[in-house]
């Protein structure tokens, strides 16, 4: 009886573990030539499918551009419907509730100044690491 609880257990913690996991992917961000301009870039999303019941947890990026950044320079990363600023150009966050596992995702980019940008900016890439898990299961007490 007690090797049938210790092996349901090891079932259930391995079952629980497959749906944890990440996935990476990165686009081409655009040029930036004035300030107070947004710039979005494409789409990031997941290559293929993930577990059923996956929910974002955390996010990594890194952010590459053609020279430093000019004074007031903004990035956030979006995802369903909702945006959150980014404290730098890599680093990595936990994501609040509602941001999709497999995105899509993209950035957002924005100088605060006004006037033209000289030189232009160009963001040549953003890489996108998503970590995902599933909601803890919820069991009738009986």
């Amino acid at each position: 009886m007690i090797r049938h609880g210790l092996l349901a257990i090891l079932l259930s913690s391995s079952a629980a573990m497959a749906a944890e996991g990440s996935w990476t992917s990165q686009s081409f961000g655009g040029t930036l030539s004035l300030g107070q301009q947004t710039l979005t870039s494409r789409a990031i999303k997941v290559s293929s499918s993930l577990p059923a019941g996956a929910v974002a947890q955390r996010v990594a990026w890194k952010i590459s551009t053609d020279r430093h950044t000019p004074v007031g320079f903004q990035a956030k990363i979006c995802g369903g419907g909702r945006c959150l600023p980014l404290p730098g150009m890599a680093g990595e966050i936990p994501l609040p509730a509602g941001f999709p596992a497999g995105g899509p995702f993209h950035f957002e980019y924005r100088v605060a100044v006004r006037g033209p940008l000289r030189p232009v900016l160009t963001v040549l890439s953003n890489q996108l690491t998503v970590h995902y898990g599933s909601l803890p299961s919820r069991r009738a007490k009986g």
